[in-house]
């Protein structure tokens, strides 16, 4: 594993958003950031024009960067605001960024520890249902980036890249499937040729999702890049299968949560209660019945799941 050179850590958390108000949900996360990472420097980045007097109220040390709307039109162009060079350049100074989603549960500060270990990119770690096994499942290769951490001379070193991560036979190709009668493909060919092929370009072909890029494409185009791997990084964070997460990290909740009200809450709540998270606001829930007397299990110290 390679060996970072010395630096000063100073991360800062970066809150994106296009909503001028946080939904109830939202509204719980970033109180809860609020009070966890408060003595960090919090970024709430939004689109020009954007009202954003009810997200400051929840915030009210971070500071404020306008962007412009078409970063934010839509799911495709977050996706490529997050591995444009944008980012790298608006964070000089830093030496890590988290990306803490509106929808995502900061549940202690162990941020500076984690800025501390060795890796590029942390995320929630994927999982692959295993056949047969309802409701088991085992790691998969990639992570989810709705609450991520980004080494920024890294995300600065890809993002400012000459080197190619479209082939230069698949940007041909889609030429060539243009000038037969296809030419809707001529003008992805040519920007496959210059510059939507190359890592500083990629935000202006990529159509994928930018945690796949991050976790998947650049590991296997940059040797040097490190991804943590899910047994590390399930610590850090999780996404789904909490119920396995939980196992996994024997019985102790992680950094944070991603999508924490969308999926799994049923299991999340007692553990989410217990670890003095404010949930004031949270809609039209109710505990299931065999849940409204249950107690979070003791799980035992030293066993490997």
């Amino acid at each position: 594993m390679k060996q970072h050179h010395q630096q000063c850590i100073r991360p800062v958390v970066l809150v994106p958003t296009h909503r001028s108000r946080p939904t109830p949900q939202e509204a719980i996360s970033l109180r809860q950031l609020a009070r966890n990472l408060g003595q960090h420097e919090i970024v709430l980045m939004t689109p020009e024009g954007l009202d954003t007097s009810a997200h400051r109220e929840l915030l009210p040390n971070a500071c404020h960067i306008a962007i412009k709307k078409e970063w934010m039109q839509s799911h495709a162009s977050y996706n490529r605001l997050i591995i444009s060079p944008l980012l790298g350049s608006l964070f000089r100074g830093y030496s890590h960024l988290l990306l803490h989603e509106p929808d995502s549960l900061a549940l202690h500060d162990s941020l500076l520890k984690w800025c501390e270990q060795p890796y590029d990119y942390i995320g929630a770690p994927w999982f692959t249902p295993i056949a047969g096994k309802q409701g088991m499942a085992t790691f998969a290769q990639g992570a989810n980036s709705g609450f991520s951490l980004f080494r920024l001379d890294a995300m600065r070193k890809v993002s400012r890249s000459w080197k190619r991560w479209y082939p230069l036979k698949h940007a041909l190709g889609d030429i060539r499937r243009g000038l037969k009668g296809q030419p809707q493909h001529i003008a992805r060919g040519l920007n496959g040729l210059f510059p939507g092929g190359l890592m500083r370009g990629a935000h202006q072909l990529y159509s994928s999702y930018c945690d796949q890029y991050w976790s998947l494409l650049i590991p296997s185009l940059v040797n040097d890049f490190q991804v943590a791997p899910s047994e590390i990084a399930v610590q850090f964070s999780w996404e789904k299968w909490s119920h396995l997460c939980m196992a996994y990290c024997r019985g102790h909740l992680p950094f944070g949560i991603h999508a924490w009200a969308k999926y799994d809450f049923d299991f999340l709540h007692p553990h989410l209660i217990a670890a003095g998270v404010d949930l004031t606001g949270m809609p039209n829930w109710e505990p299931p019945e065999w849940r409204k007397d249950w107690t979070p299990p003791v799980w035992p110290v030293g066993k490997v799941y």
